[in-house]
């Protein structure tokens, strides 16, 4: 906590002393921040729940992909329009980002840092006079001081975040930094975000040059990291409901809990049973069970939210771990969840391939929460799988909490 205020003083006194020594915003400034702004809408509204499923996979640290519109921001607008676009659009996305308040304030004092920080280092380098006045060594100066801009924004909000990271997880700080692929995307927005800035300086249609070429540029790199993040989660996922797997659920399931009981906020786990299932198999055939599967790993993945997490468990069995997530609201979502399986109608095969719809199944699940059944996920794990067999011998079909 003591960390955690330094840095939201630090930010503060930045921030006051970026904005004192900055020059006044002039009209065109105003033109810039308005198209600013409105970039970094359509950004934040197309690539939100990508980002927040990445987010939720990360180990570590994250770079928000926003770099690209905030960079630009610091190195072409004075310094109290570039803080202010940052901070409306923090408040802005507060409510979708599920977060604690004071993680979220946390975060948005590193982003105002980080700018506040690379905005006097523009002020600085860009007041220094120049030994000669030559068109390339201007250039190269301007190269130069963006670069180093770039890397101030950098190391700034990587240091918060790993100084926090270590604190509070207890992990070694060198393992804080973010993945590799975190930072080369970082780098690649940065390198992005300068170039937008310039072409905001010097070329006549930048409004359309920024809707047009840019921001297409920064979706692309926004899918090509999902994509790699794809492969990479490929050993993770299972194949024939699109949902993690029992690795990829022993990998994530321990770090969503352990960032809530950090955090001092409620989670649940799911455990969710087909029941008699195996009559499907000894009736129509297995083509016809793993299309039932199918279609549950289907109604899982429309029933959580982005950071959620959802995995077949093998057989059957599927389980849910819901962070932010009371008691009460988790037998809600269980209650919704055994609704939409009982509603399911699947059109599928019997062994002899004549087409059959499968329907009117039912599910038992079993509801954990923490802090009052355990904080880890084994702990959980039992009391949910305590729950669910209460449920069988009560007679299936129905959602019990843990006592």
């Amino acid at each position: 906590m003591g960390y955690a205020l330094a840095v939201e003083v630090a930010a503060a006194l930045l921030c006051v002393v970026a904005v004192v020594t900055a020059a006044v915003p002039q009209a065109e400034d105003f033109v810039r921040f308005a198209v600013l702004a409105v970039a970094l809408v359509v950004h934040v509204v197309v690539v939100w729940r990508g980002e927040e499923r990445r987010r939720a996979r990360a180990v570590g640290p994250i770079f928000d992909l926003t770099s690209v519109w905030t960079f630009a921001a610091v190195i072409v607008l004075p310094a109290s329009l570039a803080l202010l676009l940052i901070a409306g659009m923090r408040l802005a996305t507060y409510p979708i980002r599920r977060r604690p308040w004071w993680r979220y304030l946390f975060g948005s004092a590193v982003l105002l840092a980080s700018a506040a920080a690379a905005a006097l280092f523009m002020r600085l380098f860009t007041a220094l006079p120049l030994t000669s006045t030559t068109e390339l060594t201007v250039q190269a100066g301007l190269v130069a001081t963006v670069t180093g801009a770039a890397l101030v924004y950098w190391v700034v909000q990587a240091a918060g975040h790993a100084g926090i990271l270590t604190l509070t997880l207890g992990e070694r700080l060198r393992d804080q930094w973010g993945s590799r692929g975190d930072n080369v995307a970082e780098a690649a927005t940065l390198v992005v975000g300068g170039l937008l800035a310039v072409a905001m300086v010097f070329g006549v249609f930048y409004p359309l040059l920024v809707l047009l070429v840019l921001c297409p540029i920064n979706l692309m790199l926004a899918d090509h990291m999902a994509d790699a993040a794809q492969l990479r989660e490929h050993a993770r996922t299972d194949a024939r409901t699109g949902l993690l797997n029992s690795r990829g659920l022993r990998e994530q399931a321990p770090r969503v809990l352990e960032r809530c009981r950090t955090a001092g906020t409620p989670a649940a786990v799911l455990i969710i049973d087909l029941d008699l299932f195996k009559s499907i198999n000894d009736t129509w055939g297995h083509p016809a069970g793993d299309a039932v599967l199918a279609a549950t790993g289907e109604t899982l993945r429309e029933s959580v939210r982005p950071g959620d997490i959802a995995a077949r468990d093998g057989g059957e069995e599927f389980v849910l771990v819901l962070p932010d997530t009371n008691r009460a609201a988790a037998l809600g979502v269980a209650n919704r969840i055994r609704l939409d399986i009982a509603a399911l109608r699947v059109p599928t095969s019997e062994k002899d391939g004549n087409p059959i719809v499968v329907a009117e199944r039912t599910a038992s699940i079993g509801v954990a929460a923490s802090p009052g059944n355990g904080t880890e996920f084994d702990e959980l794990r039992r009391a949910a799988d305590t729950a669910l067999y209460s449920a069988k011998t009560q007679g299936r079909n129905r959602a019990q909490e843990a006592s």
